[in-house]
């Protein structure tokens, strides 16, 4: 009796096994004869669209340059904003070496809800696509941070924070005024 159970289950295992793969087979073969055939309008729409609407070399507009170039409207607001992001982290640092856990999620949020990008005192499309990238990296790391606050596990908590670390000196690097 035992041995009819097994051998049916077996059986049944089989059996959807041999309907399954099959089938998932060919939703994958149909989805890429879906995205193949996507791609290919794609195309033709281009060229039907450089067709009905020549476009020659002189006709192109040039994009003309910013006059301001600098990174922030306002260069004392910016540093001073700066200078709480550094204030928050040393305080951060103190408490990693402290292994005071509390301190380090509190500091590490603090980080996470101030934001380089906002002190520019600039729109978005006006800031460039990498110190953008940088300001994103740096909102995750900070909670990387505080995340890993919570496990309390140090050798965590110093690869996290040697990361966020890595954001700051990407970016000071990439954009900090040399003094």
């Amino acid at each position: 009796m035992e041995e009819d159970r097994s051998t049916k289950g077996f059986w049944i295992i089989f059996a959807m096994i041999f309907i399954l793969v099959p089938l998932f087979m060919f939703s994958r073969e149909a989805k890429r004869k879906r995205d193949k055939k996507a791609e290919e309008e794609v195309v033709s729409y281009e060229e039907n669209a450089k067709e009905l609407i020549p476009i020659e070399e002189d006709d192109i507009m040039a994009i003309p340059e910013r006059e301001n170039d600098a990174l922030y409207a306002s260069v004392s607001k910016f540093r001073m904003h700066m200078k709480s992001l550094s204030d928050y982290d040393d305080e951060l640092a103190i408490s990693i070496e402290r292994q005071n856990w509390d301190d380090i999620g509190k500091y590490a949020m603090l980080l996470k809800s101030t934001s380089p990008l906002l002190f520019t005192g600039k729109r978005e499309t006006e800031l460039p696509r990498e110190f953008i990238m940088l300001d994103t990296a740096f909102h995750f790391q900070s909670l990387a941070v505080a995340e890993a606050s919570q496990s309390k596990e140090m050798v965590k908590m110093n690869i996290e924070y040697e990361k966020l670390q890595k954001t700051c000196d990407d970016c000071h690097e990439r954009f900090k005024e040399k003094e």
